[in-house]
């Protein structure tokens, strides 16, 4: 779970009420804003759901295919390997870069000012083309370099299975151009606030790798899976260019255009960054390796089981407000509509992503089991997964908010401090993982992933409150002491659960009981914070309730 920036994402609910400006004065919400970023945030929860279900099924696919073997750890490698080109290339500039001034230029758009008219076809054409001139070009690079990258990367695999990740590696690398591309168009839409096709794209993805592997893994082994790379970032791609069919950018080489370089200058510093993240992706793969040719294949997939919430919650929270707080940040971290946005969407984040981190580490293995434990995935597989989740699953509530504290210093269009924090970060990974590996193998890397995560979190809001005192979110510490003890309570429900009827292995029945156990600690965990007279709870439930609202109710 190795981050690339670190950046992430929120909404403030609508019908959230009025905030308040930094001498306590009442501040209601620029008007329509609320509803906007409230229907922005479910078309996107609704999206994650799409993707985060089939990129689950996706893992349930390739475990019941190949288990936690060296087949499913040689896959994991070489998929990092398109997925590192990306976040540096182009999927990092998304919400540091793209989105940020895509959504400046198209509110002047919605303005009506004629000097905005057009513009935005017209930069988003000359970033794409400046794209396409770095991405092609690098990708073929690395088809040709491919075999010392494995080496690199997979030294603890056998001579004949890194000569299988070569191949792997070069029939994977065309995606990156693909994805690149779509990554492009994507932000695009986000500053149209067209979110429901981007919500999308990770969906189209994730059932390309699915339909490869259930229709070629059988035949082509791990090839048939690399080959669902490709076809996933096609139905990416073509996603998204039907999304703008009216709107498509305009190639063109204006590299002169201010926010092209406005563009560069705010990637600058987060490419930087995403050197170094790049660096700590190919230590911990490699690291990996030499803990055993079952790491990788493990660790991907509790990697995946942590990032189902983690997605539901974070990601649709930051990526709905982040062209809001772009606009607000514009006035800079004073406007009250800023602060509120931001307070609003780091306690609805808590809220709802500590009772998935509660799960996750008491119920780990029946989780795990239920998930995966089908197919070639036997009940040692469930072991070493459910080992991996134990020490990845603590640093879930710190990357939701740091994902959101993250699209705060983006709408001001900070992107150098998060980067130096991130930079910062790797160098903690580096340090806990080497001093760790030998000793605790594999769980010694997730363990140094999950520190570096973590203080990245608490380093920001630290930063946040020094530089932008009056952006900072109040309430926190009250927060935080309420969803601490509603996780108490909910885990003190697990165990008894467990103690008393410990977890059925078959299938149906063990869904029936974590259905029972996860239904009776949530509401012991509500009631806790309610007791504590937190206004949690009403936050989370208007956030639903003001999408089923008729338009134009309060």
């Amino acid at each position: 779970m190795t981050g690339t920036d670190g950046g992430k994402q929120l909404p403030l609910p609508e019908g959230e009420g009025r905030g308040e400006g930094p001498r306590g004065e009442a501040v209601a919400p620029a008007p329509g804003h609320g509803r906007r970023i409230a229907k922005s945030a479910a078309l996107i929860m609704l999206g994650n759901v799409g993707s985060r279900v089939l990129g689950l099924l996706r893992e349930q696919t390739i475990a019941a295919l190949f288990g936690t073997t060296v087949t499913a750890s040689i896959f994991s490698a070489v998929s990092r390997v398109p997925t590192l080109v990306y976040d540096l290339l182009i999927g990092g500039a998304i919400t540091a870069a793209l989105v940020p001034v895509f959504s400046e230029i198209a509110g002047r758009e919605e303005r009506g000012d004629p000097g905005a008219r057009g513009e935005l076809r017209r930069v988003a054409g000359a970033v794409l083309a400046l794209a396409l001139a770095v991405l092609i070009p690098m990708v073929a690079l690395l088809v040709v370099f491919a075999r010392p990258l494995i080496g690199l990367l997979g030294v603890g695999f056998a001579p004949e299975i890194q000569e299988q990740g070569v191949l792997l590696t070069r029939i994977a690398l065309p995606s990156v151009v693909l994805l690149g591309v779509a990554a492009v168009l994507m932000a695009v839409l986000y500053a149209l606030h067209r979110v429901t096709l981007p919500s999308f794209a990770a969906a189209a993805y994730n059932l390309g790798i699915i339909v490869c592997a259930l229709g070629l893994g059988h035949v082509w082994g791990a090839a048939g899976l690399v080959v669902g790379l490709v076809v996933g970032a096609t139905a990416q791609l073509a996603l998204q260019m039907y999304g703008l069919r009216d709107r498509l950018p305009q190639l063109n080489a204006d590299l002169r255009s201010p926010a092209v370089w406005r563009i560069l200058t705010l990637y600058a510093p987060v490419a930087g960054g995403l050197l170094v993240s790049a660096a700590v992706v190919v230590l911990d793969t490699r690291l990996a390796s030499l803990t055993g040719e079952r790491s990788l294949a493990a660790m991907r997939y509790a990697t995946n089981v942590v990032q189902l919430p983690l997605g539901l919650v974070a990601t649709a929270l930051s990526f709905a407000v982040l062209p809001v707080l772009s606009r607000y940040g514009a006035a800079g971290a004073r406007d009250p509509a800023f602060r509120t946005t931001l307070s609003a969407g780091i306690r609805a984040a808590l809220f709802l992503i500590v009772p998935a981190t509660v799960i996750l580490v008491v119920l780990r293995e029946p989780v795990v089991r239920l998930l995966f434990q089908r197919g070639t995935f036997g009940a040692d597989d469930t072991r070493i997964t459910a080992e991996a989740l134990l020490y990845y699953a603590p640093q879930l509530p710190f990357v939701a908010v740091d994902q959101l504290l993250i699209a705060a210093f983006y709408g001001l269009q900070n992107t150098r401090l998060p980067v130096a924090v991130g930079v910062l970060g790797a160098a903690l990974y580096a340090a806990v993982a080497t001093m760790t590996v030998d000793r605790l193998g594999m769980s010694g890397l997730v363990l140094a992933n999950t520190i570096q995560n973590s203080a990245h979190a608490v380093i920001l809001f630290f930063l946040l409150g020094r530089l932008h005192r009056e952006a900072l979110p109040p309430g926190m510490g009250g927060a935080c002491l309420r969803v601490t003890a509603g996780a108490v309570a909910m885990a003190g429900v697990f165990l008894v659960f467990e103690r008393m009827m410990p977890s059925p292995d078959t299938a149906l029945p063990l869904f029936v009981y974590l259905s029972g156990v996860v239904a009776a600690g949530g509401a012991g965990y509500v009631s806790a914070i309610a007791l504590l007279g937190g206004d949690e709870v009403a936050l989370a439930r208007g956030m639903v309730l003001s999408r089923l609202r008729p338009r134009g109710t309060a």
